[in-house]
């Protein structure tokens, strides 16, 4: 009788016993599918991750290193502002996705017949009520009230560097006065100076989506304005209504990288440039979310691998003790074998095709048993389980590192007893 006949028979005779290396090998892959898919759930959050949590630096003024002066309105540094220059070059950095830089002041905004718009809450003074907090932005959607998710786009577009007139209000200010997109109002910095007053087209509505007295959106600086009376304008029409004002420019801009892996590498290549004067400025990394975030998802990933080695190893000593087990039980059938003549290499070989007759029939089955257990297991992990998919990869992963360990756990079993010779098993039956 060949091998493979023997190995087959002694299957279906102890087929109590083979049921259960079928269960230990089942449960072991239906358990490592999972974990390889939940695994792989959250590798694809972290790489989300890396392109929505925001991850910048700020470039701004030095004003240690810069004199002071005095105006009319008090005094101020005199330290260089950021160019458009300096911005578009450190911009241009491979790496960059996006940079934005605001200029803050209040603007005085009216209607194209020159009536002044009054805010939500109007306090009765005319040259008061008329005053919303304004963002001269490059580019508005990396506004840090857009990326916190205070406030949210409702219509129509955010302010971009193509856009050169354009401003972005409020839905209760546009709901208040009938504005809608593509609608134009006026602006000015100080109606009773001569500053000059521009028309600007509404290229886009925001709505508020998180309360002002929320901890994470309470800007300080604009602690007398509600949301609803912001307003965030183009760069050069910003640029042209405080055209009468020395002291008005960039102090600060801000970066956004692609991955935030590379923010360091992004922000020594930034400080390499030499159009820009580094003694002047300083550069500040905004990686703080991103790293809480990240520890806590390398910690959960750190968990599923140890996890996954875990129950392959303590699988893999189950099926070798177990099998050791049978090993000392079937002592006299390979007693018969050697003395009849047959190698201890076919021996062995039938024993390896017995365990792997019953995975080739367990790890399949494991295979289309895992995905549910997978959904069920990444909820605890706190996944949905419409983003955890057991794949074939993930199928031919497990089979394949199964198969091995397998192989090697029988071959470690017979050791015991295949080191002796057929006069010294038989002589221990007696």
């Amino acid at each position: 009788m060949n091998v493979v006949k023997r190995a087959v028979f002694y299957i279906i005779r102890k087929w109590k016993k083979s049921f259960l290396i079928f269960s230990i090998l089942f449960a072991a892959s239906v358990l490592v599918l999972s974990g390889l898919a939940i695994s792989d759930a959250q590798e694809e959050q972290t790489e989300e991750l890396r392109g929505t949590t925001g991850v910048s630096f700020t470039v701004s003024r030095n004003t240690a290193t810069g004199g002071w002066s005095s105006g009319a309105g008090g005094s101020y540094s005199t330290q260089e502002f950021l160019s458009d220059k300096m911005l578009e070059s450190i911009g241009s950095i491979d790496g960059v996705k996006g940079y934005n830089a605001s200029v803050r002041t209040i603007l005085c905004l009216s209607d194209m017949d020159g009536r002044w718009l009054e805010q939500m809450l109007p306090k009765g003074y005319p040259m008061v009520d008329c005053q919303f907090y304004s963002y001269g932005c490059i580019n508005s959607e990396y506004n840090s009230l857009f990326l916190s998710g205070a406030l949210v786009m409702c219509e129509g577009t955010t302010i971009t560097p193509e856009k050169d007139n354009g401003i972005v209000i409020s839905r209760e200010i546009a709901h208040k006065y009938g504005f809608k997109a593509g609608d134009t109002l006026q602006a000015v910095n100080n109606p009773l100076s001569d500053d000059k007053t521009l028309t600007l087209e509404i290229t886009g509505i925001f709505d508020i989506a998180a309360d002002k007295t929320d901890e994470k959106n309470n800007y300080n600086e604009a602690s007398y304005y509600d949301y609803a009376n912001y307003a965030f304008v183009s760069e050069a029409a910003m640029k042209d209504l405080l055209e009468n004002y020395a002291d008005v420019g960039y102090a600060s801009a801000d970066f956004f990288v692609s991955d935030p892996g590379q923010l360091d590498a992004v922000i020594q290549e930034a400080q390499r440039m030499d159009s820009v004067n580094w003694n002047n400025f300083v550069v500040t990394a905004n990686d703080e979310v991103y790293e809480r975030v990240e520890s806590a998802v390398s910690d959960m990933g750190t968990l599923l691998s140890t996890l996954i080695v875990l129950i392959t190893a303590v699988s893999a000593a189950v099926v070798v003790l177990i099998l050791s087990m049978w090993m000392r039980s079937r002592t006299k059938e390979i007693g018969i074998l050697l003395s009849v003549g047959i190698p201890k290499v076919f021996i062995l070989l039938q024993y390896v095709l017995e365990t792997l007759f019953i995975a080739v029939v367990s790890f399949p089955l494991s295979y289309f048993f895992a995905g549910r257990a997978a959904g069920s297991l990444g909820r605890i992990f706190g996944k949905t389980t419409a983003v955890i998919l057991v794949t074939p990869q993930h199928f031919m992963t497990a089979a394949i590192a199964g198969t091995v360990l397998l192989v090697f756990s029988t071959l470690l079993s017979c050791i015991p007893v295949m080191r002796y010779r057929p006069i010294e098993i038989l002589s221990q039956m007696e």
